[in-house]
């Protein structure tokens, strides 16, 4: 068992000195006697003070340092720890395109041991299970056939990290992908330097990619949009102004066209000809989409990929999911917040997010990426580059690997000791006064 603050023992123990010191020196009134005589004196109460000689009430002196050293120790945030071995591994693979590329799954089991963390991620993190976990990527393949985020992939790695305090002595990060261009975001510099060690990179070829398997979902802003159902006011008509609106018509019409009103009526024939129908209720909470299992608040939700990947970071009140479909778009913990069907020759885009009509956030160039993201046609295709070998050495760094003693703990040990140290130590806090009281009484 180790201490994450021992200074809290040394509290523990010097307050524990000062009550034994004092228990010693305490002073205790006799038991007051008159003298038969002493109607004689004036009605004034008898006092005398004797210094005790003699260690009494030791029972009530060790229930005193009990309860002084119990605080001491839950605050001293103990933990368990077992035999340590010198390095601890957490080992995340891309889900996309490694689910589908058996050497993605046996580079990353190559390095992966007994006791150590396996992930695969997207755009969000999740953890493999069992003794072989990498076995199991391909059977939870991702949806949205959107490439990897290594922004979520060094969040969730760091953060898993820290369980390892009690069985490792240090920590290495393995990633294995194939790093494209399109993992790559503004966040994942400054979230890299968060970590103070290497990372281990390891490539997978793209040469032994299957055929498709480098075509991913991408941004088309030249595209009409109509947005139909929804007043003058409507936050995502000020999105939409700001977004590139250029391009032919197909046939005359707008190729996308967006609904914000009532789902009911909607006439999905538009899709028949290859339009997109996004539907993106103005008031998600009579949407007719699926309720939320908790209503809660999600920090920040992610779209499309590549160059033209939409990370908005706001506080979105989840009321409603969108129903089932290939996701196009994800809150911050992973689940869906956007999904895709295709419909005859076109698809129909369901849009679970709120936006706000008060303030800013519409007009800021996340949010009009986010929205350009989702209100383009279906179907627009590019081919993602591979990341350089400059980008890959900053990803990788140099030095030392981390030391597991300078990761916060994450696991609930702590807590869990900390919680009985409490409770024992309010238990002997109510068994005090019932000493006294014999004592007095004596």
């Amino acid at each position: 068992m180790t201490f994450l603050a021992p200074w809290a023992l040394w509290a523990a123990g010097v307050v524990s000195a000062a009550v034994i010191a004092l228990h010693i020196l305490a002073s205790k009134n006799p038991r007051v006697t008159p003298l038969p005589t002493a109607r004689f004196i004036p009605d004034v109460p008898l006092r005398a003070t004797a210094r005790a000689m003699r260690l009494s009430d030791v029972l009530l002196m060790l229930l005193r340092v009990a309860v002084v050293m119990l605080v001491g120790v839950a605050f001293a945030r103990p933990e368990m720890t077992t035999g340590k071995r010198p390095v601890g591994r957490v080992v995340m693979v891309d889900r996309y395109p490694a689910e589908s590329d058996r050497a993605a799954a046996d580079s990353a089991q190559k390095y992966f041991r007994d006791g150590d963390l396996a992930f695969a991620y997207d755009s969000a993190v999740h953890r493999l299970p069992g003794k072989a976990p990498f076995a199991n990527v391909s059977a939870a393949s991702v949806e949205s056939g959107s490439g990897g985020s290594l922004s979520a992939a060094l969040a969730g790695a760091m953060r898993a990290a820290s369980t390892l305090r009690g069985s490792a002595d240090s920590v290495e990060i393995v990633i294995v992908s194939t790093f494209n261009t399109s993992e790559f975001d503004a966040a994942t510099s400054a979230i890299r330097a968060v970590w103070r060690g290497r990372i281990r990179v390891v490539r997978v070829s793209r040469d032994s990619l299957p055929n498709d398997a480098q075509v991913i979902t991408n941004v088309d802003a030249r595209a009409n949009r109509d947005v139909r159902g929804s007043p003058p006011d409507d936050p995502l008509r000020a999105s939409i102004a700001f977004v590139e609106n250029t391009g032919g018509r197909r046939a005359g019409t707008d190729s996308v066209r967006m609904e914000r009103g009532s789902l009911s009526g909607i006439d999905t024939s538009w899709t028949q000809h290859g339009g997109t129908l996004v539907r993106w209720p103005a008031a998600l909470d009579s949407s007719g989409f699926p309720a939320h299992a908790r209503a809660d608040t999600a920090g920040a939700v992610v779209a499309g990929s590549g160059s033209s990947r939409a990370v908005v970071v706001a506080p979105f009140v989840r009321v409603v999911d969108p129903p089932a479909g290939r996701v196009v778009a994800r809150w911050a913990d992973g689940s869906p917040a956007a999904t895709e069907r295709t419909v005859k020759e076109g698809c129909v885009r369901d849009v679970a997010i709120p936006l706000p009509r008060a303030g800013d956030l519409v007009l800021r160039e996340s949010a009009r990426r986010l929205v350009a993201a989702l209100s383009s046609p279906c179907g627009a295709r590019a081919i993602t580059a591979p990341a350089t070998d400059s980008a890959l050495d900053q990803l990788r760094d140099t030095g030392p690997l981390v030391a597991t003693r300078a990761l916060q703990a994450r696991t609930d040990s702590s807590s869990t000791f900390t919680t009985w140290m409490l409770v024992a130590a309010f238990v002997l806090l109510l068994v005090e006064p019932l000493l006294r009281r014999q004592r007095a009484a004596a």
